[in-house]
């Protein structure tokens, strides 16, 4: 029997449900919200001061200053906005791969309705872009709480047949969303490092918050397997029989290189890194990653 929602986690969400995904810095929105937008007007929060210019509306001259300096300025605010996040969902077919009951795709499809709750909650919207080779879906920013099913239900369609093709996909998904935004990049990343750095660095160019999860199954990461074992190529790869004792080391080595050349651009790029490991429950991951977000927030 079809659950109705497969990918909602009850533990993950009832674990964070309390705590915000607030953005680091100043966010871009179409509405009144909780968040802090960069657009300067003339209401909610004082942010700063600036000189008059002729056609300024004279209600908006800060009197103490210009006693104290002799010179007219004019009052400034920060608006505050709803936020907009945007999450760009790996579904090639590496993403199949599990060692365990939890596919990675299963693991990333559970963070991102977690995530869809999380945001909607607050009022603020997010929207999701699907991709493999190419970009199979998307959905288009809301603040509707029926977004977390609709989330749900597109991701139980999905079918990983097919490669990997993150930096031209990031770059078409960076001319469809908006600006000043927070972007979550949900992928294996079994890619070229220089693949991300580009797409990672246009994203960067529009201002957006930019937060990855590498979904690693623990098999990828400790190669603990022994006897002789069948290797299933997957995305193009052919298939292998091997013991893999024999090239265990070199490959934790080659993994661990792979994955800090992923860290390293992120530094690079002022992106956050977070590494999500298939084996450990979703709802512990959220509550370590929201209290630590929400930490560095308040420093």
């Amino acid at each position: 029997m079809k659950t109705l929602a497969k990918y909602l986690n009850k533990k993950a969400i009832s674990t964070v449900a309390k705590l915000p995904l607030t953005p680091k810095g100043l966010v871009a929105g179409s509405r009144a919200g909780a968040h802090k937008s960069p657009f300067h007007g003339f209401s909610v929060e004082f942010a700063g001061h600036r000189d008059y210019v002729q056609g300024d509306d004279i209600r908006h001259i800060d009197w103490n200053v210009y006693y104290k300096k002799d010179k007219y300025f004019i009052k400034q605010y920060e608006a505050e906005t709803n936020m907009v996040c945007q999450m760009f969902l790996d579904a090639s077919e590496s993403m199949r791969f599990k060692s365990g009951e939890v596919s990675k795709l299963d693991f990333a499809a559970e963070l991102a309705v977690c995530l869809t709750y999380l945001v909607t909650k607050a009022s603020d919207k997010i929207g999701c872009t699907i991709f493999d080779e190419s970009i199979v879906q998307h959905i288009r920013p809301s603040n509707s709480l029926s977004t977390v099913y609709k989330m749900n239900n597109i991701l139980e369609e999905l079918k990983p047949t097919k490669k990997t093709g993150i930096s031209k996909n990031l770059m078409e998904f960076a001319e469809r969303i908006g600006r000043r935004e927070i972007v979550i990049i949900i992928s294996d990343f079994l890619i070229k490092p220089e693949e991300l750095a580009n797409g990672l660095a246009r994203l960067r160019y529009d201002n957006h918050e930019i937060v990855l999860f590498h979904i690693v199954d623990p098999f990828e990461k400790d190669f603990p397997m022994d006897g002789r074992i069948k290797f299933i190529g997957l995305e193009g790869y052919p298939e292998l029989k091997l013991q893999p004792r024999q090239i265990r080391k070199a490959y934790i080595e080659k993994f661990t290189n792979h994955q800090n050349k992923i860290i390293d651009i992120c530094k690079r790029t002022s992106a956050e890194y977070v590494e999500v490991l298939t084996n450990k429950p979703l709802a512990e991951m959220m509550f370590q990653y929201m209290v630590s977000r929400l930490t560095h927030i308040a420093r």
